[in-house]
């Protein structure tokens, strides 16, 4: 099962690597779309990781964004519940579905993911 984990975590940083190439080019090029696509797969990578960190802790893997949220209380993490909620209402509800165009609020919250990733390698 680390195996797996470890996979995880591994496909997780991969992701975001992605998204963050895809990000600096649409920045470059003005895609309002590629813009929203890349903000989402960071938002994705973030979820990855935060599976990784769950299941690693409790045995479980979260189904949705409410089950993610209550087990990162149980496990007395509310430091990353709140970077959790802070980083899916930049990048997914604002960024992907109200279509805000804002990407210094975008590379904040990119840059919580990497040092999310981080922990979670240590």
């Amino acid at each position: 099962m680390a195996g797996n984990i470890d996979v995880s975590l591994v496909s997780a940083e991969e992701v975001l690597s992605y998204a963050k190439e895809d990000f600096e080019k649409a920045l470059k090029t003005n895609n309002i779309m590629l813009y929203r696509n890349a903000v989402d797969k960071a938002f994705l990578s973030m979820i990855i990781a935060v599976n990784f960190y769950i299941n690693r802790r409790l045995g479980v893997t979260p189904k949705s964004h409410s089950e993610r949220r209550f087990l990162l209380r149980k496990l007395e993490r509310e430091d990353l519940r709140a970077k959790y909620s802070d980083v899916m209402k930049t990048l997914h509800d604002e960024a992907l579905y109200e279509g805000v165009y804002n990407p210094e609020e975008a590379k904040y919250a990119i840059n919580l993911i990497e040092e999310m990733l981080k922990e979670f390698k240590n």
